[in-house]
């Protein structure tokens, strides 16, 4: 690392003294030894030897006189010239060439060094050269001099035949260092390049650093015991640590940082008693092992590194860290010297130590990204001199602790990513007045912005996102005004952007995203050095003025909150690359944007422009468009020349014209372009050869699938609903070119022939829709080769022949849909082994045989198996009753026989149709009814398994607490009683069920059971907190299924329930639990459903559970969440079932890309404080069966602009609108939905007639069931699936409810015979359609409060399951047809009408109803249940007479004539005066005779005609 390079380098040669006066220096002291050596020679006898050896000196001191000696001095010098004299670095020129070459050869490591080098942490580099000074000088001495000294003694050879040995064992090394390295010349090997000698003549340095070298290392080395140094860093070496270089007792630096060492530290190195740095940092993933305790017995030691590179001041890049395991050593603590320590990159597990805190002289401390656990010893806060601490990326939990906050020298803090809760900092004030880096985002640190951060006035970067923290920002915020880069994304900050926030006028980058704040972005309007702003999914509201003259802005996200205005303010800032305002209410045109020429990814979907492309034509560097949602129109044609273009999303505007435009845009990966009113053909993307994802669905497309033919890298096929023609024979070559393609969707085109068996080489493809089309043929057999699909639908061709057994293969299909085809043969048992099946449809063929071969028992997840319409028989399937999840079995129109079985063990209901057969016998559940207690178990000590759910079993759980062999207790559905304390010592337990008991107390017991895989307590009476969750799941990470619902739990969520990495089910519903919605659930990678409905929780919807990819429900109704929808939610591909209810979220929906939840079923947001606009894209979740938007503020009118061949939302069984604002006149969309069985428009502002065709409901027309209409024969809807069945209760997840019978009915589930409009309290006006009496499957209707005209319909009379009819406060006239008198028509509101005449008597119709059904309004009315008779009514007798029949001319004997005859006269006279009085006296009256058109006018504008309003 860098710290370390630059310190304890050391130079092998220095600058050379002046060679003249060194030879005649040398001359000088031969003279002097020569003659030493007489006179001991004389001495001894000896003077032979003597002078032989004075001989070869003579020979080197002619070497010495050589001519060209100064010149290979010189060179030699120059060789190592690139050395520091002064520090012992290479000048940074030197460095960066060295890199380039490194670059070269070894990739990405090099790059790392440069950056490594280039840090500026002067401080700390000049503190560590100061504490290691070189052990030679080479200013005053030459390399060259000692080493022809060392042949003076001639003593041994040892120390350069390890050296020789070293050099054998390396393979490869740069700039031929070792290449003077030969036996040749060893006598000279203190002169060797990179060996340092001390005066001695003992080697004491090696710096073999950045040599590249290969090999292994031996042991030769360790044979130089006089060692010092020892640099082997940044090589190749692969092998262990020698462990006998423990022997090097003198050896104070070890440094082999950056190789490829594998095995681990020695515990010998504990031997080195004069070690003072251990640097052996960046081996990679082999260099493992635990961290010996030896090393604290380096009493000297001062520098340890274990860890990886720190590379930049801001964000950390590990690379090759080691890999070392096991807690970290206490002893350690005994090295009180040292002042830097790494452990950083490792696997080390456990807490850390508090004796750490004994280290006083520490600078430097990293123990990021380990698995370290346990909380941050306070006694850290002992290290005075600490400079840099980095606990980051470990599970550390529970508070920081305060004591830290008196570390003055403090200068970076790091402890993001781990498990830290309860308030950042508790204390008002700290001493960190030099911290300039505070790192802590990803923890769940909860409460207020910690204030006493707005101290911290030298703060350049502070990252604190990723948490839980509330309320607003701190008005003095502005006090930071050193700050660059500040990032608190992702928590529940609301409020507003402190004004104060334009005195840090330094700030670089902001990111304030998925918070809850409100309020404009005036307060960046100062920030003029800002260059990257991001606050997408908040709530700003206001203009983009504020960032008008930000001249530095290079990166804009306003994505997904309430901005209004134009794009204006845009058009000056020239350096912007990247704008997204996608989701907001922005309106006018993009022309604001044409001259931004740096642009190079745009977004702007999800808003209200209008214009075309034009702007774009020359912005040249675009690679990024998105554009859809809109009313864009024009054509293509300004892309026509972006040729970096990669991505185009423009579905859903209004685009004409062809494809025509983007022909020659060879870089395009990404098209979408469905939903528009293009035309043409698909060649234009013929030599598109990158194209990897094609979506033109929904256009007016013509021609064949040939231009198609050789896209090699197509990923994703989408052109349904067109006008494509021709065969599927292109295909056959896109298969062989594009193995890669996982979605193929040509379904509802014209397309003719066979499918080609090609297509089975499409070994990712996911889902295959070729349905409704002309296709014919067989089913290819090769299909059984698409391993990775999960759905194929081939419904509604001609295919023939039968269903291939080989699909049984197909491990992974959730969904297998061959209804409507000529299909012959027996349904193949082979389809049991596709253990993931969710949907068989195999209705409307001709299938023969039995089903009774298929083991329902493998399909698990089975939900929907509908064969109706073929020629099945045999009995009844009995093993469809393991299939738990089925809701719906469609038996119908087949040849069923034999009895219902009555051995039906499970609790679950299933939707049964099957009729049309010949079954016989009862049908029904049968249960045990065991009693009494559990006690006969007591002493069954071997007892494993015990299933004994669903019987009538009562006392406690207490016999089982001595079964210490217990692995599975099922005992759910009985009537248990007492505490969960006899199971707290069964540690083998994995399955827990005792749901649906009588239990009382809390989890407590449970808190130690580390191999829990299962917990089903709901539906008990516990109480207390789901703290003990939190041990459980440190212990118990294997919990798949939490099942705790409908107890009387308290409390917060406890957020380590996100260290459950393999949990599918989290229900925690019907409790009293409060405080927010834990960040840490986003971590739940396997979730499949997470229901904390019916609680009271508050904050936001984490825009972190975005990330759950496999999530398929997530219920959080009932709570008092606030904020808006998380737009993130559209990345949960998977999601089935939204229900976000009865909470108090605001915003709008549309910022949800509905276009990405392909398989939502279920989206129910009512009773919230929602608006806006209708979500458009929703039409593109074709599976969805329920949108539920009552009950709040969405306004304006319903979009009708579809310009599709078939109906949107064709699976929609229930559309409720209600008590919104919605205006203008219902879309003739909502009339065609075929599957329609509940719609609510009530209360709001419709206007408009109804239409005379109705024929689009099918679902109301074809479902008839009575016996009155036996024999036209009756389709069942095949995989009706509008609510979620929970795992327990019976009960299903997604209720409704709706205006009926006088009153508002809470239904639990939607039943398949439910039918019901209610279009009341609108302004729709005009006659009731005669087409309402062909919806013979309604139940309900509701028209009240409307200005309806007109005579009530005969054909009314026809809906045999009408059950209740609400026609009131409407201006209906005429009779009441005898229709209505149906005895099925239990409900019946006609008041506040003008209807007249009887009211019919047949079937008890006029004693079934009370006056309140008829009364106020509809004065002309007679006869029972009303007062007044026909036969006495004293306006209209002739009216009424005729009513009650022909008159009895009988009774008009002579007396009656001649009363007759004077009362005709006196009437007349009478009737003359009053009318006259009456218009000389009352100017009204006169007005009403004499301008009857106008009162007519008058009565008919009213809402109500001459009657009030009810209340």
């Amino acid at each position: 690392m860098h710290f370390l390079r630059r310190s304890t380098g050391r130079a092998s040669v220095v600058s050379s003294p002046d060679l003249p006066a060194l030879r005649e220096r040398f001359r000088m002291l031969v003279i002097l030894v020569l003659c030493c050596l007489q006179l001991g020679a004389c001495a001894v006898g000896q003077e032979d030897t003597t002078f032989g050896e004075i001989s070869r000196i003579e020979i080197l001191d002619e070497t010495l006189q050589d001519p060209d000696f100064d010149a290979r001095a010189e060179s030699a010098g120059k060789q190592h010239g690139s050395i520091n004299s002064e520090s012992g670095l290479p000048p940074a020129s030197s460095v960066e060439a060295h890199m380039g070459q490194q670059q070269a050869h070894g990739g990405q490591r090099s790059q790392r060094e440069l950056q490594q080098f280039r840090l500026e942490d002067q401080a700390v580099d000049t503190s560590l050269t100061n504490r290691h000074e070189p052990l030679h000088r080479f200013q005053e001495e030459s390399a060259h001099s000692r080493g022809i000294s060392r042949t003076l003694l001639q003593d041994n050879f040892g120390e350069a035949d390890a050296l020789l040995q070293f050099k054998a064992e390396i393979e490869n090394y740069t700039d031929n260092a070792l290449d003077g390295w030969t036996t040749g010349n060893r006598s000279t090997y203190c002169s060797w390049t990179k060996v340092i000698c001390d005066d001695e003549l003992h080697v004491i340095s090696l710096n073999f650093s950045g040599l590249k070298m290969n090999g292994t290392l031996g042991l030769s080395l360790s044979k130089l015991e006089y060692l010092v140094d020892l640099d082997l860093s940044h090589n190749f070496l692969l092998r262990e640590l020698p462990v006998e270089w423990g022997r090097l007792q003198r050896l104070q630096t070890l440094n082999v940082h950056d190789n490829f060492l594998v095995g681990g530290v020695p515990a010998e190195y504990g031997n080195m008693s004069s070690l003072r740095v251990l640097n052996i940092g960046m081996q990679g993933e082999f260099f493992k092992g635990s961290i010996p305790e030896q090393l604290g017995l380096l009493s000297e030691l001062e520098v340890l590194d274990l860890g990886e590179v720190f590379i930049s001041d801001e964000y950390y890049y590990p690379y090759e860290g080691n890999k070392m395991s096991g807690p970290i050593p206490k002893s350690i603590a005994n090295c009180t010297k040292l002042w830097y320590l790494d452990f950083s990159g490792n696997l080390l597990t456990g807490p850390i130590p508090r004796e750490y805190g004994q280290l006083v002289n520490l600078e430097y401390l990293s123990f990021e990204d380990n698995n370290l656990a346990g909380s941050i010893p306070s006694e850290l806060g002992n290290m005075t001199k600490i400079k840099f601490l980095n606990l980051g990326f470990n599970a550390l939990e529970r508070e920081f602790p305060v004591e830290l906050a008196s570390l003055s020298e403090l200068e970076f803090l790091n402890v993001r990513s781990n498990f830290l809760t309860g308030s950042f900092l508790t204390v008002e004030s700290t001493s960190w007045s030099r911290l300039e880096k505070l790192f802590i985002d990803r923890n769940s640190f909860r409460g207020g912005f910690p204030r006493a951060v707005t101290a911290m006035t030298a703060l350049t970067i502070f990252h604190m996102y990723y948490n839980e923290f509330t309320g607003g920002l701190p008005e003095n915020l502005g006090q930071l005004a050193n700050l660059q880069v500040f990032n608190f994304y992702s928590n529940q900050l609301d409020g507003e952007l402190p004004d104060s926030l334009n005195n840090c006028t330094l700030l670089q980058a902001l990111n304030a995203e998925g918070n809850n704040l409100t309020g404009t972005l005036e307060p960046l309007r100062n920030l003029s050095l800002l260059g990257y702003v991001d606050v997408k999914n908040n709530m700003f509201t206001g203009t983009l003025e504020p960032l008008r003259n930000l001249s530095l802005l290079g990166h804009v996200e306003v994505l997904n909150n309430n901005l209004t205005g134009t794009l204006e303010p845009l058009r000056n800032l020239s350096l912007l690359g990247y704008v997204d305002v996608k989701n907001n209410r922005f309106t006018g045109t993009l022309e604001p944007l044409k001259n931004l020429s740096q642009l190079v990814a745009l977004t702007v979907a999800d808003n209200k422009l209008t214009g075309t492309l034009e702007p774009l034509r020359n912005l040249s560097l675009l690679g990024h468009v998105e554009v859809q949602n809109n009313n864009l129109t024009g054509t293509l044609e300004p892309l026509r020349n972006l040729s970096l273009l990669k991505y185009l999303y423009a579905w859903n505007n209004r685009f004409t014209g062809t494809l025509d435009p983007l022909r020659n845009l060879s870089l395009l990966h990404k098209l979408y372009a469905s939903k528009n009113m293009l035309t043409g053909k698909l060649d234009p993307l013929r030599n598109l050869s990158l194209l990897e994802f094609l979506s033109v669905g929904y256009n007016n497309l013509t021609g064949t699938l040939e231009p198609l033919r050789n896209l090699s890298l197509l990923a994703y096929l989408y052109a349904a609903n067109n006008n494509l023609t021709g065969t599927l024979d292109p295909l056959r070559n896109l298969s062989m070119l594009s193995e890669g393609i996982q979605y193929l969707l040509l379904n509802d085109n014209n397309f003719r022939g066979h499918i080609p068996a090609e297509l089975g080489k499409l070994s990712r493809l996911k889902l295959l829709f070729l349905h409704n089309n002309g296709l014919s043929g067989p089913i290819p057999t090769s299909l059984a080769d698409l391993e990775s699909i999960n759905e194929i639908n081939l419904g509604s061709n001609s295919l023939t022949g039968g269903i291939p057994p080989e699909l049984g293969q197909l491990q992974y299909m959730e969904y297998l849909i061959l209804h409507s085809n000529n299909l012959t043969g027996t349904i193949p048992a082979s389809l049991a082994n596709c253990s993931s099946l969710r949907n068989i449809r195999l209705s409307k063929n001709k299938l023969t045989g039995t089903v009774t071969q298929i083991d329902f028992l493998q399909l698990r997840s089975l939900e929907s198996f509908s064969v109706n319409g073929n020629q099945l028989g045999g009995e009844f399937p009995v093993s469809v009753y393991n299939c738990t999840h089925l809701k719906l079995l469609d038996l119908n129109s087949n040849e069923f026989s034999e009895e219902l079985p009555d051995n039906y063990e499970y609790s679950q209901p299933v939707q049964l149709y099957a009729s049309k057969n010949m079954l016989t016998g009862k049908a029904g559940p049968a249960n045990n009814n065991l009693t009494g207690t559990l006690d006969p178990l007591r002493n069954l000590s071997q007892l494993k398994y015990l299933y004994a759910w669903n019987n009538r079993f009562t006392g406690t759980l207490d016999p089982l607490r001595n079964l210490s062999l217990l692995h599975k207790l099922y005992a759910s559905k009985n009537m248990l009683t007492g505490k969960l304390d006899p199971l707290r010592n069964l540690s083998l337990l994995e399955f827990l069920s005792v749901g649906y008991n009588n239990l009382t107390g809390t989890l407590e017991p449970l808190r130690n059971l580390s191999l829990l895989a299962y917990l089903y307590a709901a539906n008990n009476n516990l109480t207390g907190t789901l703290d003990p969750l939190r041990n459980l799941s440190m212990l118990s990470e294997g919990i798949q299924y939490l099942l705790l619902n409908d107890n009387n739990f308290r409390g917060h969520i406890p957020a380590e329930l996100g260290k459950l990495s393999r949990l599918k089910l989290l229900f925690l519903h019907n409790n009293g639990l409060s405080g927010p919605i834990p960040t840490s659930l986003a971590d739940l990678e396997s979730i499949n459903e997470i229901n904390l409905g019916s609680n009271s929780l508050t904050g936001g919807i984490p825009p972190e559970l975005g990330q759950l990819q496999y999530m398929e429900y997530l219920i959080l109704h009932s709570n008092n969440l606030t904020g808006t929808i998380p737009a993130s939610l559209a990345n949960c591909s998977s999601l089935r079932n939204i229900r976000l209810s009865k909470n108090k979220l605001t915003g709008t929906v549309t910022q949800i890309d509905f276009l990405q939840l392909r398989s939502l079923e279920s989206f129910s947001v009512n009773g919230n404080q929602l608006g806006g606009e209708f979500p458009v894209s929703v039409y593109n979740c074709t599976h969805l069966k329920l949108l539920d938007l009552n009950s709040n503020e969405f306004s304006e009118e319903l979009p009708d602009n579809y310009e599709y061949s078939q109906p949107v939302l064709r699976k929609l069984r229930v559309l409720k609108l209600s008590s919104n604002k919605f205006g203008g006149s219902v879309p003739g969309w909502i009339w065609k939905l075929p599957e329609l069985q509940v719609l609510d428009l009530s209360h709001n502002s419709f206007t408009g007639v109804c239409p005379t065709d109705l024929s689009g409901l099918e679902g109301f027309i074809r479902l008839e069931a009575l016996p009155d209409d036996a024999g036209r024969g009756s389709s069942v809807i095949d995989d009706f699936n509008t609510v979620r069945v929970q795992v327990v209760g019976g009960k299903l997840l997604e209720q409704i409810s709706i205006e009926a019978k006088g009153s508002r009915l809470e239904l639990d589930y939607v039943l398949d015979t439910l039918f019901s409009i209610d279009l009341s309290y609108n302004h729709l006006f005009g006659k009731l359609p005669y087409a309402l009496g062909e919806l013979r499957g309604l139940t309900y209707l509701n028209l009240t409060h409307n200005n309806f005209s007109g005579k009530i319909p005969q054909e009314i009379g026809d809906l045999l399951r009408l059950q209740s009819l609400d026609l009131s406060a409407n201006n209906l006239t005429g009779k009441i047809p005898a229709m209505l008198s149906r005895p099925s028509l239990s409900y019946l509101n006609l008041s506040y009408n003008f209807l007249e005449g009887e009211i019919p008597t047949s079937n008890a119709f006029s004693t079934r109803y009370d006056i309140s059904s008829f009364k106020p309004g509809n004065d002309q009315l007679c006869g029972s249940p009303l007062e007044t008779t026909c036969a006495t009514q004293d306006s209209n007798a002739i009216a009424s007479s005729a009513t009650l029949g022909a008159p009895s001319f009988e009774l008009l004997d002579d007396t009656f004539w001649r009363a007759f005859e004077i009362g005709i006269p006196i009437g007349v006279v009478i009737v003359i005066g009053v009318v006259i009085g009456t218009l000389r006296t009352m100017p009204c009256a006169r007005h009403w005779l004499l301008h009857t058109q106008d009162f007519a006018r008058h009565l008919n504008d009213g809402r109500y005609g001459v009657f009030n309003e009810p209340t």
